[in-house]
Order: structure tokens, then sequence, then C-alpha cells
């Protein structure tokens, strides 16, 4: 099936999601860092990458990961779903959700809130691997 790449700083996220896409047939690699996820991807040429928010070092080092991916021009037709409980974790006085997906502010192409339900990271993750219709985001905005 597919290579998914995983970039969360929780292990136990990071276990369970892999439990739950393994057992799908997903081939899985992991980091629980974003500094160098560029190079990793490059390596592993995931075909998906699964990437929470907030990291120790950086509480928005996830979205400027996603950021970084979509304008590098060998990783930016890689589909980014974000997965993070930066909704129940946070004291904004917002909440982030698929409406925020944005060239600009949030350049991934779903989100799922933490804890997440196996059936609906299936779902997303099915959707991601096999698109039927344009991606939210305009991949690839760099000359290649």
């Amino acid at each position: 099936m597919a290579k998914i790449l995983i970039v969360d700083d929780d292990p136990t996220i990071i276990e369970q999601v892999t439990n739950i896409l393994r057992a799908a047939g997903h081939h899985i690699e992991s980091r629980q860092q974003t500094a160098g996820l560029d190079d990793v991807a490059r390596e592993i040429a995931p075909d998906l990458i699964i990437l929470d928010i907030h990291f120790p070092d950086d509480p928005q080092a996830g979205i400027k990961a996603a950021r970084r991916l979509t304008q590098d021009p060998h990783l930016c037709r890689i589909p980014i779903l974000i997965l993070s409980g930066i909704n129940r974790s946070t004291k904004f006085p917002f909440s982030i959700s698929e409406n925020d997906i944005s060239e600009d502010f949030l350049p991934i192409d779903a989100f799922i809130d933490k804890p997440v339900r196996a059936d609906l990271l299936l779902q997303k993750v099915e959707r991601l691997l096999n698109p039927s219709g344009k991606s939210p985001i305009q991949r690839c905005r760099v000359e290649e």
C-alpha cells in the first residue's frame, strides 16, 4: 500500500496512528520533530505526511513545516494531513479546522482533531491517497 510519514512529538500518538495505518496495510515511518523534515521527506519519498502542529520547541512548527514542504518543488505534491490537538490544548479564542486550509495560512489537504478516531483517520487517508477532486490548496506553487 502507501508509504506514510508521521511527524508528531508524542510517541503515544505515533504508536496509535501507526497501529491503525499498519493494520490497513500501509508502511509507516515516523519522526518526533520537524527539524530536517524536508531532507527526511526527500529520502523517504512518502505518499502522505501526517503532521502535528504544536511541538515543544515551536508551537507553530507543523504549520511552518507544511509551508516549507509545499514550497519545495520536490515535495510539494505530497499530500499533508494535520493531526493536532491544538483546539483542545491551547487557549486560543478560535479553533482550527478544514475551513482554515489555504495556500498562505494552512497549506495542507486535510485536518483532524486529536484524539483521532480510527474510522475517520482511515477515511481521510484513503481520500488523500486516492483523490477524486482538486486539492483545497494549489499544489506546487513553485517553478519546477
